[in-house]
Protein backbone atom coordinates (compact mmCIF):
# COMPACT_ATOMS: atom_id res chain seq x y z
CA UNK A 1 0.00 0.00 0.00
CA UNK A 2 1.64 3.18 -1.00
CA UNK A 3 1.73 6.46 1.50
CA UNK A 4 -0.04 9.48 0.08
CA UNK A 5 -0.03 12.90 1.69
CA UNK A 6 -3.34 13.99 2.82
CA UNK A 7 -2.41 17.36 2.80
CA UNK A 8 -3.85 20.07 -0.69
CA UNK A 9 -1.33 20.96 -3.48
CA UNK A 10 0.97 23.80 -3.06
CA UNK A 11 -0.78 25.85 -5.15
CA UNK A 12 -4.49 25.55 -3.35
CA UNK A 13 -3.63 26.48 0.02
CA UNK A 14 -1.84 29.95 -1.48
CA UNK A 15 -4.98 30.79 -3.43
CA UNK A 16 -6.63 33.86 -2.29
CA UNK A 17 -9.29 36.02 -3.34
CA UNK A 18 -9.66 39.11 -4.32
CA UNK A 19 -9.82 40.47 -0.25
CA UNK A 20 -6.90 38.21 0.71
CA UNK A 21 -9.26 35.12 2.05
CA UNK A 22 -7.74 31.51 1.66
CA UNK A 23 -9.49 29.56 -0.85
CA UNK A 24 -11.68 26.72 0.70
CA UNK A 25 -12.60 23.15 -0.04
CA UNK A 26 -15.36 22.33 -2.12
CA UNK A 27 -15.13 25.20 -4.97
CA UNK A 28 -13.65 24.46 -8.52
CA UNK A 29 -10.82 21.57 -8.56
CA UNK A 30 -7.80 21.25 -10.45
CA UNK A 31 -8.49 18.50 -13.36
CA UNK A 32 -6.88 15.66 -11.90
CA UNK A 33 -7.83 15.79 -8.15
CA UNK A 34 -11.60 16.08 -9.46
CA UNK A 35 -11.38 12.28 -10.53
CA UNK A 36 -15.33 11.62 -11.39
CA UNK A 37 -18.03 13.99 -10.13
CA UNK A 38 -21.50 13.18 -10.66
CA UNK A 39 -24.91 15.34 -10.35
CA UNK A 40 -27.80 13.48 -10.50
CA UNK A 41 -31.62 14.33 -10.10
CA UNK A 42 -35.14 13.78 -10.57
CA UNK A 43 -38.19 15.21 -11.22
CA UNK A 44 -41.70 15.11 -12.26
CA UNK A 45 -42.45 15.89 -15.94
CA UNK A 46 -43.39 19.86 -15.77
CA UNK A 47 -42.37 22.28 -18.84
CA UNK A 48 -40.80 24.37 -15.83
CA UNK A 49 -38.50 21.56 -15.02
CA UNK A 50 -36.53 22.44 -18.52
CA UNK A 51 -35.29 26.03 -16.89
CA UNK A 52 -34.13 24.37 -13.58
CA UNK A 53 -32.12 21.49 -15.22
CA UNK A 54 -30.35 24.36 -17.30
CA UNK A 55 -29.14 26.05 -14.21
CA UNK A 56 -28.63 22.34 -12.26
CA UNK A 57 -26.43 22.17 -15.22
CA UNK A 58 -24.69 25.60 -15.05
CA UNK A 59 -24.49 25.04 -11.16
CA UNK A 60 -22.19 21.83 -11.80
CA UNK A 61 -20.19 22.65 -14.35
CA UNK A 62 -18.79 26.29 -12.47
CA UNK A 63 -18.89 23.65 -9.45
CA UNK A 64 -16.78 21.62 -11.35
CA UNK A 65 -14.52 24.49 -13.42
CA UNK A 66 -15.67 23.85 -16.90
CA UNK A 67 -17.62 26.75 -17.30
CA UNK A 68 -16.71 26.73 -20.96
CA UNK A 69 -19.28 23.45 -21.58
CA UNK A 70 -21.85 25.35 -19.87
CA UNK A 71 -23.47 26.59 -23.03
CA UNK A 72 -23.07 23.47 -25.43
CA UNK A 73 -24.38 21.63 -21.87
CA UNK A 74 -27.73 23.68 -21.33
CA UNK A 75 -28.27 23.36 -24.59
CA UNK A 76 -28.68 19.61 -24.58
CA UNK A 77 -29.67 19.50 -21.34
CA UNK A 78 -32.95 21.65 -22.57
CA UNK A 79 -33.38 19.49 -25.94
CA UNK A 80 -33.24 16.24 -23.67
CA UNK A 81 -35.34 16.91 -21.23
CA UNK A 82 -37.99 18.51 -23.01
CA UNK A 83 -38.18 15.81 -25.36
CA UNK A 84 -38.40 13.35 -22.29
CA UNK A 85 -41.20 15.43 -20.80
CA UNK A 86 -42.91 15.92 -24.32
CA UNK A 87 -42.37 11.78 -25.49
CA UNK A 88 -41.79 9.95 -22.64
CA UNK A 89 -43.82 9.32 -19.76
CA UNK A 90 -43.45 9.60 -16.27
CA UNK A 91 -40.54 11.41 -13.70
CA UNK A 92 -37.63 12.53 -15.56
CA UNK A 93 -34.05 11.63 -14.05
CA UNK A 94 -31.24 13.89 -15.33
CA UNK A 95 -27.59 12.73 -14.56
CA UNK A 96 -23.98 14.51 -15.66
CA UNK A 97 -21.05 12.71 -14.70
CA UNK A 98 -17.66 14.35 -15.61
CA UNK A 99 -14.25 13.19 -15.84
CA UNK A 100 -11.02 14.55 -17.30
CA UNK A 101 -11.72 14.35 -20.63
CA UNK A 102 -15.81 14.18 -21.08
CA UNK A 103 -18.66 15.16 -19.65
CA UNK A 104 -21.22 12.63 -19.87
CA UNK A 105 -25.06 13.88 -19.50
CA UNK A 106 -28.01 11.48 -19.59
CA UNK A 107 -31.73 11.49 -19.38
CA UNK A 108 -34.14 8.99 -18.44
CA UNK A 109 -37.80 8.52 -18.91
CA UNK A 110 -40.37 6.05 -18.90
CA UNK A 111 -41.56 6.00 -21.95
CA UNK A 112 -41.00 3.24 -24.56
CA UNK A 113 -40.53 5.73 -28.23
CA UNK A 114 -36.64 5.39 -28.81
CA UNK A 115 -35.92 9.27 -30.35
CA UNK A 116 -35.20 9.29 -33.83
CA UNK A 117 -33.03 11.72 -35.53
CA UNK A 118 -34.94 13.55 -38.10
CA UNK A 119 -34.59 16.51 -40.80
CA UNK A 120 -36.93 19.17 -39.77
CA UNK A 121 -38.36 21.48 -42.07
CA UNK A 122 -37.81 25.01 -42.86
CA UNK A 123 -41.18 26.02 -41.91
CA UNK A 124 -41.52 23.25 -38.68
CA UNK A 125 -41.57 24.61 -35.52
CA UNK A 126 -39.34 21.81 -33.75
CA UNK A 127 -37.93 18.58 -34.97
CA UNK A 128 -34.49 19.76 -34.71
CA UNK A 129 -32.81 19.26 -30.72
CA UNK A 130 -31.60 15.62 -31.79
CA UNK A 131 -29.60 17.06 -34.45
CA UNK A 132 -28.40 19.80 -31.95
CA UNK A 133 -27.96 17.75 -29.86
CA UNK A 134 -25.50 15.50 -32.75
CA UNK A 135 -23.71 18.64 -33.57
CA UNK A 136 -22.53 19.58 -30.14
CA UNK A 137 -21.58 16.02 -28.76
CA UNK A 138 -18.72 13.88 -29.82
CA UNK A 139 -21.37 10.85 -29.54
CA UNK A 140 -25.08 10.03 -28.40
CA UNK A 141 -27.25 6.75 -28.31
CA UNK A 142 -30.14 5.75 -26.59
CA UNK A 143 -30.89 2.93 -24.26
CA UNK A 144 -33.79 1.25 -23.75
CA UNK A 145 -34.93 -0.66 -20.64
CA UNK A 146 -37.95 -2.81 -19.77
CA UNK A 147 -39.25 0.35 -17.91
CA UNK A 148 -37.80 3.11 -20.23
CA UNK A 149 -35.26 4.57 -22.05
CA UNK A 150 -31.98 6.53 -21.44
CA UNK A 151 -30.74 9.00 -23.61
CA UNK A 152 -26.51 9.03 -23.38
CA UNK A 153 -24.44 11.87 -24.62
CA UNK A 154 -21.20 12.89 -24.53
CA UNK A 155 -19.20 16.33 -24.64
CA UNK A 156 -15.05 16.33 -24.69
CA UNK A 157 -13.62 18.41 -22.68
CA UNK A 158 -11.08 20.05 -23.76
CA UNK A 159 -7.63 19.18 -21.63
CA UNK A 160 -5.35 22.57 -22.58
CA UNK A 161 -8.96 24.27 -20.76
CA UNK A 162 -8.65 22.48 -17.59
CA UNK A 163 -6.10 23.78 -14.54
CA UNK A 164 -3.55 20.69 -14.05
CA UNK A 165 -2.40 20.67 -10.17
CA UNK A 166 1.08 21.31 -9.09
CA UNK A 167 3.49 18.47 -8.68
CA UNK A 168 6.52 18.76 -6.60
CA UNK A 169 9.79 17.58 -7.67
CA UNK A 170 10.28 14.49 -5.60
CA UNK A 171 14.11 15.37 -5.96
CA UNK A 172 13.85 18.45 -4.21
CA UNK A 173 11.27 17.18 -1.95
CA UNK A 174 8.15 18.89 -0.74
CA UNK A 175 7.70 23.07 -0.19
CA UNK A 176 4.15 22.55 -0.20
CA UNK A 177 3.60 23.26 3.61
Amino acid sequence: MSSTSQRPPADFAETTDSSGAKARPGRVLPAAERGAWVATASFPPLTSNVARARRMTGTALASWGVTHLTDSAELVVSELVTNAIRYGRGAVSMTLAINQSTLHISVADYGHGVPQLRTAGEEDSNGRGLAIVQALCARWAVTTRLSGKTVNCWLDVRPGELHEPHEPDESQGDTSQ
